[in-house]
């Protein structure tokens, strides 16, 4: 179906300083007069929809060529919905796990390097939910980092000239949550892979299991020996 309001903007390649844009009228419609003979790029973009260029492919689009006498004509520009992304985090209770901290992984492939990166982060609400958007379409991974409200950690007492002694507490308090990705994971490898495409609205559950947390207490280095040298005596 036709956008109205979208904005489509024309670039120089060989100089891109030289861009005009226009605003679509309610038909879609748009139209550059009177270009000099040229390589051009044509790009869209509305608010709620992914920017894209004509003949895009990934993220590669080819220019098309003006010159005397040729016209371009019935050029169409397919501009796709963004995505969304929530999610809700419970733990081995079914309660909503707080203030998790969630980032967004994507798969990049700028550069013809294929890697991984961090892309976003948010943090759970009262309700244990996130949310991601907008988003483009790509594979994402997703990742949290929390702590179970309830814990409790034996602190330590240093007195002089002792050795840190550990205070006991309730050991079935003394829990943490291993950082946890989608979809239920806790090694890096098995994360589940998310596929979004334009327009996709897609929900996430992800419940969160304490482990027994493990005590370690951290020793001061040892003393260095200084080491004297003899004076030094230029020649």
């Amino acid at each position: 179906r036709p956008l109205s309001r979208a904005r489509v903007s024309l670039q120089d390649v060989k100089n891109r300083q030289n861009q005009n844009f226009i605003i679509t009228g309610d038909d879609g419609h748009f139209e550059f007069l009177n270009l000099p003979a040229g390589k051009y790029s044509l790009t869209g973009a509305k608010r709620g929809y992914i920017s894209a260029a004509y003949d895009q492919h990934e993220q590669f689009s080819p220019p098309f060529v003006t010159r005397a006498g040729v016209h371009h004509e019935g050029l169409t520009l397919i501009l796709v919905p963004t995505a969304l992304l929530t999610g809700h985090f419970f733990d081995e209770s079914g309660e909503p796990v707080r203030e998790a901290t969630v980032t967004l992984w994507r798969d990049d492939h700028n550069a013809g390097v294929s890697r991984t990166v961090s892309y976003r982060t948010d943090q759970s609400d009262d309700l244990g939910s996130f949310e991601f958007a907008p988003l483009d379409a790509g594979t994402y991974f997703v990742s949290a980092v929390a702590k179970p409200w309830y814990a409790v950690h034996p602190p330590s007492v240093r007195q002089s000239g002792a050795t840190d002694t550990p205070i006991s507490v309730d050991r079935s308090l003394d829990v943490v949550y291993l950082p946890t990705y989608y979809a239920g994971a806790t090694e890096v490898e098995d994360a589940s892979p998310i596929l979004i495409r334009g327009g996709d609205r897609l929900a996430l559950y992800l419940p969160l299991t304490h482990v027994p947390a493990f005590p370690a207490y951290p020793r001061p280095p040892p003393p260095q020996t200084l080491h004297a040298h003899p004076p030094f005596h230029p020649p």
